[in-house]
């Protein structure tokens, strides 16, 4: 008897968590961000939500929110969800280093300290998936 290979879509799941979804958090996050920004000084009203329709931050914020639901429903499909939730924590990293890079925001210490913990603790959940379980000794 041969071992049935996992199908591609459940090999492909873990890649896509791990590199698709952090990055359009990240996008949702910095075109958010830039959005925010330009419609701050507008009065809300009608005309605001005509002007947020038409900017293009905006419309990769949606862009990206469908493209994280489809990612995120495949993901789901295909692992355990007490597995998928936290690696999907990477993006926080991502946007601390973003709000830096991107927005000039200040990083302290604390957040770098906090952020090498958040990949810690992904990496230590990572791990505790493929334990194996206890068996018989021989």
């Amino acid at each position: 008897m041969t071992a049935i290979a996992p199908a591609p879509r459940r090999r492909l799941a873990p890649m896509v968590l791990f590199a698709i979804l952090p990055l359009l958090t990240l996008g949702y996050q910095i075109a958010a961000k830039a959005s925010a920004g330009h419609l701050a000084g507008i009065r809300f009203d009608g005309d605001w939500l005509l002007n947020a329709i038409r900017m293009p931050t905006v419309q990769i914020v949606l862009v990206c929110e469908v493209a994280s639901f489809v990612a995120w429903m495949t993901v789901l499909a295909e692992m355990p969800l007490s597995a998928a939730f936290p690696l999907s924590a990477v993006s926080y990293v991502l946007i601390i280093a973003a709000s830096a890079l991107v927005f000039h925001e200040p990083v302290g210490l604390l957040q770098v300290v906090g952020s090498l913990a958040i990949l810690v603790g992904v990496w230590l959940i990572g791990r505790g998936g493929h334990e194996t379980p206890p068996g018989p000794v021989a």
